[in-house]
């Protein structure tokens, strides 16, 4: 069998927690866990219509639900019947990967061929795949709007046929690797796709250690690192991760570790970063670019242990993220979907977060990061925990400075930021109410925060009433800025901006929340005025920008917003501006990075900026009732105020004003319009 990072063995596929009542038509969660009352019926009807028998052995009280859920489950059984009839192919090529570095050149040419014939076949493979996605989605599309008014989505449906990719940005010589993005669930969240580290090459493990230790035989590359007396060997174990990961078609962002303490320093006073982009050589030398083991880098302090609260995660990639950077892998891991498949290590522990709701999500991205000398760090993110999201994607990163421990003979009140950041944290993490968590929550406690000049941001699901009225969402924020944010008399044309990778369902029109809710909080300063609200401009990407893009040549999406929501709200074209981001080099990198601010009429200062998790959805930022705020997903970011940060009132954005540095926004100033027929990306450009 072949070899995980970890052990030998791979854990057989988990059955739903909720078995016969599972609500869900996701095919991620189908691909990830078992369901044998409808695998029963679906295993002999893997072509065709499927036919739901009169009599079930189970109850059910909404049989169109279960044809759904059949509809999907026969779709992810044909694909991993496809993925099962070439994988001895890509077995065979994987298990020469390691001997054929001491052959003969005749044989290198040989495994040259071999590759070209691999690539070939997956091409083939990507090609069947997407004929039979066509097919069944287009099933499922006209099952799923059979209620709904059909002239309306079919006449978007041509609209966007025309604006598919042509066949020359999916194939030839410039194509990259090929990815499987058929998975997005209804509930708008993130396309992903497990790469971890089991299902390629896994041979490699064993078969390349062997060759430096023979009393290696059988270990992962973690378990030999941390076993590893020296530098030197250390740093041996850490080329031969790099060396496999290459070759298992990973992008690998080599940054020679102990060296991001001074770029870190030089950072402040925002502290905030944007992913290094690896087709894009222009991000690499950027002193706001940072790849992933940049944060984890030993020049910051030696990690002890590490806790990740994140939406999805691949711990065999986020494993080898910390042997790339020389740290331990001892964590704790909140998660939302699980991408990979690994036997976890012993001093690895994952929680999965239960959502009260359907249609909530996990979807914070928060690190703390405890070192040596028992001081953290606080990183908030917008990136999940796996390859796709760190190669070639625009993602932010705020890091805390390091936050020593406070004197013994301190109060756990004490080490209070002028933000209040430490108390907001702390309300979150007890949210949670896990008695894992707890190591965690006086971690923090015994922190000092002082240091930290922004404000914590989240959401949390329930119906928040009395005193948490104003603690979490758009409400948090909205309580935040009519407390220290300061504008001009002029403030209404000063144009509120939001940016996001996702959108939910937000009404008839735009005053039925938008303008109700989120532009009324995004507008409120110190001291509260009764001007009138600003401008609105909402930037995601336009078909014509994915097809530009660094992930539309691997077939690779990040924002999973559908059809079947934008036919409901085609109102909010007229508010959207495309994805430019030349000046930062990010303008093929698709964003999943969100970010909310407001900037002034010559486009040379705002007057705060908010980077969190939360798109632009009534489940992340929450709806206000009568007497209550009511929220569906867990969401973490953070506000940057002036006056906390550099003293002043504004941000610079285009140059340095009064020894104020210029802060880094993500997008290009001013927003620009969507071109003349070109429409937002949905996920069904895909069929």
């Amino acid at each position: 069998m072949a070899a995980s990072i970890f052990s030998d063995n791979v854990p057989v596929k988990k059955k739903c927690p909720y078995m016969e009542k599972c609500y869900r038509k996701n095919p991620i969660h189908f691909n990830e866990m078992s369901h044998p009352h409808l695998e029963k019926i679906v295993r002999h009807q893997l072509e065709g219509e499927i036919q739901l028998p009169e009599e079930l052995d189970f109850e059910c009280s909404d049989r169109s639900l279960v044809v759904d859920q059949l509809r999907i489950l026969q779709m992810v059984l044909k694909k991993q019947k496809n993925n099962s009839e070439n994988s001895l192919f890509v077995n065979q090529l994987s298990s020469q990967s390691c001997t054929t570095n001491s052959t003969s050149s005749t044989e290198g040419s040989s495994l040259s061929d071999k590759v070209e014939r691999h690539k070939q076949a997956m091409a083939q493979i990507r090609e069947n795949k997407l004929k039979e996605m066509d097919e069944q989605s287009e099933a499922l599309f006209r099952a799923s709007n059979s209620n709904k008014d059909p002239t309306k989505i079919h006449t978007m449906k041509d609209e966007l046929n025309k604006l598919k990719i042509a066949d020359e940005n999916q194939s030839g010589p410039s194509q990259e690797k090929k990815r499987n993005n058929t998975g997005f669930n209804d509930n708008g969240r993130e396309n992903k796709k497990s790469k971890s580290v089991h299902n390629k090459n896994n041979e490699e493990v064993g078969e390349c250690t062997q060759s430096t230790n023979e009393s290696t035989k059988g270990k992962s590359l973690i378990d030999i690192f941390h076993s590893c007396s020296s530098m030197k060997s250390r740093n041996e174990v850490r080329e031969k991760a790099i060396e496999m990961m290459k070759r298992q078609g990973y992008k690998v962002s080599v940054v020679e570790p102990g060296g991001f303490a001074l770029k870190y320093a030089l950072s402040a006073p925002y502290h905030i970063f944007f992913s290094r982009i690896h087709n894009s050589k222009p991000t690499y030398d950027q002193p706001f670019s940072i790849t992933f083991p940049e944060i984890l880098d030993r020049s910051l302090g030696e990690i002890a242990c590490s806790l990740h609260i994140n939406f999805m995660v691949d711990v065999g990639w986020l494993c080898l993220q910390y042997l790339l950077a020389g740290q331990r892998t001892d964590m704790l891991i909140l998660y939302g979907d699980r991408v990979d498949e690994e036997k976890l290590s012993l001093n690895i522990t994952m929680i999965p977060i239960t959502m009260p709701t359907k249609f909530g999500c996990h979807h914070t991205k928060i690190m703390i990061l405890k070192y040596k000398d028992d001081g953290i760090r606080v990183v908030v993110s917008t990136a999940n925990l796996y390859s796709d999201d760190w190669e070639n994607r625009t993602q932010g990163i705020w890091m805390s400075p390091h936050l020593p421990p406070l004197p013994k003979s301190a109060n756990t009140s004490d080490g209070e930021s002028p933000t209040g950041f430490k108390k907001d944290l702390l309300l979150y993490l007890n949210k949670y109410r896990l008695p894992a968590s707890t190591e965690w929550t006086s971690a923090v406690q015994r922190a000092d925060f002082s240091s930290v000049n922004v404000f914590f941001l989240a959401s949390v699901p329930g119906r928040h009433k009395g005193t948490e009225y104003d603690s979490w969402g758009h409400r948090k924020l909205g309580y935040v800025l009519s407390k220290h944010a300061t504008l001009p008399p002029d403030a209404p044309r000063w144009t509120l901006v939001a940016q996001s990778s996702s959108i939910g369902s937000l009404g008839p029109n735009y005053e039925s929340w938008l303008l109700k809710e989120i532009t009324s909080s995004m507008s409120k300063e110190s001291p509260s005025s009764l001007k009138s609200h600003p401008n609105f401009q909402f930037i995601y990407p336009s078909i014509n920008n994915y097809k530009e893009s660094f992930d539309c040549r691997v077939g690779s999406c990040c924002l999973p917003y559908s059809l079947q929501t934008h036919s409901k709200q085609e109102w909010i074209e007229s508010y959207m501006y495309q994805w430019k981001a030349k000046r930062t080099g990010r303008d093929k990198a698709m964003p999943h990075i969100k970010s909310y601010t407001r900037y002034s009429p010559d486009m040379k200062r705002i007057p705060w900026f908010v980077l969190t998790s939360a798109n632009l959805s009534k489940a992340a930022w929450g709806t206000v009732g009568k007497d209550s705020h009511y929220i569906m997903n867990y969401e973490g970011g953070v506000i940057f105020i002036p006056k906390f940060v550099t003293g002043s009132t504004t941000f610079p954005v285009e140059v340095e004003e009064n020894g104020v540095p210029v802060f880094p926004i993500p997008y290009d100033l001013p927003p620009t319009k969507y071109e003349n027929g070109d429409k937002p990306f949905v996920m069904e450009f895909f069929y």
